[in-house]
C-alpha cells in the first residue's frame, strides 16, 4: 500500500480577531494624561480663603504672596561660617591646586566697622554675618585648612 505525498503546506493558524474601532466611552476607554487633567480640574474647585491667627496657620497654604516693604536683613549675609572671598581668587581651586589667601580680618554677626576683601585676600566669616566689602561669596569652612596654613582641606566637597 502507498501513502500519499507529503504536501507543502503548514498547518493551519487561528486567525487573531478583526481590529474594529475603540471605544469612545466605558470602562475599555484609555484617557490621555490631558483628559485626566480636565476632568479632575472639573470637579475640584479651590477652597475659600479663611482667616486665622499665625499659631492656627501651621500646615495651610497662603492665598497670596507676603511681602514687605524692606529687605530683611538689609545686608547680603553668611549662611555658614566660613572665608568671605572674591569668586576670581577661588575660581578653579582644588584640593589639588588650593586657592592660598591673605585673611584680613574677622566678621562676626554684628560686627561694625568690616574689613575690604582685596585680590588675593579673604576675611573669616561667622554665621549670619553682613559680607564685607569686595567678597562675593564665602567658602565653608570645612572646605579649607581652617586658617591653619597647612594647605588645603582633606577634601573639597561639602560636609
Amino acid at each position: 500500500m502507498s501513502s500519499p505525498a507529503p504536501q507543502d503546506t503548514a498547518p493551519e493558524q487561528p486567525s487573531a480577531p478583526e481590529p474594529g474601532p475603540a471605544p469612545e466611552s466605558g470602562p475599555q476607554r484609555l484617557w490621555s494624561v490631558d483628559e485626566h487633567l480636565a476632568d479632575i480640574l472639573t470637579a475640584v474647585r479651590p477652597l475659600e480663603p479663611i482667616e486665622l491667627q499665625l499659631l492656627d496657620a501651621q500646615g495651610c497654604v497662603l492665598v497670596e504672596d507676603v511681602t514687605v516693604p524692606v529687605a530683611l536683613p538689609p545686608f547680603d549675609n553668611s549662611s555658614m561660617d566660613g572665608y568671605a572671598v572674591r569668586t576670581a581668587d577661588v575660581q578653579g581651586a582644588s584640593e589639588e591646586f588650593p586657592a592660598v589667601l591673605t585673611v584680613v580680618g574677622d566678621v562676626a554677626a554684628g560686627s561694625g566697622e568690616l574689613p575690604t576683601v582685596g585680590p588675593g585676600q579673604a576675611a573669616r566669616i561667622m554665621t549670619g554675618a553682613p559680607l564685607p566689602p569686595g567678597a562675593e561669596a564665602v567658602v565653608p569652612v570645612e572646605w579649607t585648612d581652617g586658617g591653619t596654613g597647612g594647605g588645603a582641606a582633606a577634601g573639597m566637597v561639602p560636609a
